[in-house]
């Protein structure tokens, strides 16, 4: 099911032929998978049940790694990073904002984002990953160029970042981690949270494309 206007669509179709070319290249190369749209690194392994004597890593930690895929652990950080970035703009947007529409988008983007981060951080514990614990530099130099912005000059940047560019962004690693992970958990996950991510980009246009009330 798409619900994205035509122009959202073709730009989204864009990013994904920008990261499937990427995420090929890095798998042919064996190392880290270098995504064009989010540039993120490297994650951690797998974690639980049965110890193994005089040793912290069990069997089943073992097993684990070997079978989530590069591009399985890449998803959990970008995805993590990604939705705890939302969260993150989304509080400044309230203290910042004194535009209606926008303090009502960043409220839902907390509603969404904050259950939808805790299920991701449980399941990749789960999956013996250690998930990120902040945002990353490249969300973090945003925030921080937001925190640095006021009145209009905020609004305009905060629908850029956390409407339009984070959630195409996201859109492109939900529906990544669909066509070519292998995790089925992971990739169920993703499934749960494409249509909400749609549904972000519809409110992009419903209220921060709209004249506002201050």
């Amino acid at each position: 099911m798409n619900l994205l206007p035509e122009n959202l669509a073709k730009k989204f179709i864009h990013l994904m032929g920008i990261v499937g070319v990427s995420a090929t290249m890095a798998i042919a190369g064996g190392g880290a998978l270098p995504i064009a749209i989010t540039g993120y690194g490297q994650i951690n392994q797998r974690a639980s049940a049965h110890t193994i004597p005089n040793s912290s890593i069990t069997l089943e930690t073992k097993i684990a790694q070997a079978r989530l895929s590069e591009i399985d652990r890449v998803y959990v950080q970008e995805a993590a990073q990604a939705g705890m970035a939302e969260v993150e703009m989304a509080k400044l947007a309230l203290e910042k904002s004194n535009n209606d529409n926008v303090r009502q988008y960043a409220q839902q983007m907390i509603q969404d984002h904050t259950p939808a981060n805790k299920e991701l951080m449980q399941l990749a514990q789960q999956k013996g990953i250690t998930p990120p614990t902040d945002v990353g530099p490249k969300y973090q130099a945003i925030i921080t160029q937001l925190s640095q912005l006021s009145g209009a000059n905020f609004d305009q940047a905060y629908r850029n970042e956390a409407g339009m560019n984070g959630h195409m962004e996201n859109l492109v690693i939900h529906t990544r981690q669909l066509q070519i992970g292998q995790d089925p958990d992971l990739q169920a996950f993703a499934t749960k949270n494409i249509p909400i991510v749609e549904r972000h980009l519809q409110l992009v246009d419903e209220l921060l494309m709209q004249p506002t009330q201050q």
